[in-house]
């Protein structure tokens, strides 16, 4: 299950807030920055100092990983060790994993519009792929009815958000 959509920045919060309205969620970066551990977010505050932005700013993407506890799945944390030379400065950062985890990703690069997209597997393409990576659980340990239910529910207000911002391009300007 996924959407991308076009929302704008004043809006970004409505999503922020929905991803801490139900469940206890754990909050990561997807990637940790270079040579960095992984930050977590504990609640809406953390994460929207976190992805604060101001035109004109270097970052311009953020992606972060969304467990929530009562999907019963096992997320781990990799360390990714980068091939010497590969990023000049740097050898390593961390990443997230979990066939269950559910994904948001955050584009300012339009700003004030930000392109959002939330992402997850299904259970389906979890078992084809779970071959692949023997290091992770297995994806029968994920409760998929109610990892479903959480992106669902934010992949719904994505949308809905967006075509606010669809209706409201739609409207004559006043002269």
């Amino acid at each position: 299950m996924q959407t991308t959509q076009n929302i704008r920045f004043a809006q970004l919060d409505r999503v922020l807030e929905a991803v801490f309205k139900d469940g206890n969620p754990i909050v990561k970066e997807a990637y940790s920055e270079f040579d960095s551990p992984t930050k977590t977010f504990l609640d809406v505050d953390a994460l929207r100092t976190d992805m604060s932005f101001s035109p004109g700013q270097e970052k311009t993407f953020f992606y972060y990983a969304i467990y929530y506890p009562d999907t019963k799945g096992t997320v781990s944390e990799r360390k990714i060790n980068l091939n010497p030379g590969a990023v000049v400065g740097h050898s390593y950062r961390h990443t997230q994993e979990g066939w269950g985890l559910i994904f948001l990703q955050c584009d300012y690069r339009k700003f004030p519009i930000v392109k959002c997209r939330i992402a997850v597997n299904s259970p389906e393409r979890a078992s084809k792929w779970s071959g692949s990576s023997p290091e992770m659980s297995s994806p029968d340990s994920w409760d998929w009815k109610i990892v479903r239910r959480h992106a669902g529910r934010l992949v719904r207000l994505l949308r809905k958000l967006s075509k606010e911002v669809e209706n409201d391009s739609d409207r004559p300007t006043a002269k």
